[in-house]
């Protein structure tokens, strides 16, 4: 009897590791195409994500140049960019993003999901015609995952 619970617990740990991060990346892209904005927040850590993003603006931008003119150019882009950045990264600019990308009109995604620890997993998109498309990166949050990070 304890060597059937035991098994049966490794199974269901199993499936749950190999399965929510596929679950999750359904929910979500899901959830952006039907501009579900409720479901989006409960499983995006908007806060975290505005966040990183900001801090790849400002990373973009260091190119190592301090004159003047540079440092202007690099104070307004950072501005425009962060107040963009809190306009655009809420649920309906990320549902936006997810379900038809600007970039590559009418071209749908596809997904897959690569591990990066155990904690951690990235959901990676194709375009139809094999251009690579945006990348979800989600953090584990208790049995659940939260996506922290996007790379356009």
């Amino acid at each position: 009897m304890k060597l059937r619970l035991v098994l049966l617990s490794a199974l269901m740990i199993g499936a749950w590791y190999f399965a929510s991060p596929w679950y999750t990346m359904w929910r979500i892209v899901d959830a952006a195409e039907a501009g579900d904005s409720a479901a989006l927040e409960e499983r995006i850590d908007f806060e975290r994500l505005r966040q990183g993003m900001r801090e790849d603006l400002v990373t973009s931008r260091d190119d190592g140049d301090s004159d003047f003119l540079d440092r202007i150019g690099d104070g307004v882009v950072r501005t425009v960019g962060a107040a963009a950045i809190n306009t655009i990264v809420t649920p309906r600019g990320l549902a936006v993003m997810l379900d038809a990308s600007p970039a590559m009109p009418g071209q749908d995604l596809s997904w897959d999901v690569e591990r990066t620890g155990f904690s951690t997993f990235e959901g990676v998109s194709t375009y139809e015609d094999g251009t690579p498309g945006p990348v979800m990166m989600f953090e584990r949050s208790g049995l659940a995952w939260q996506l922290v990070a996007v790379r356009l």
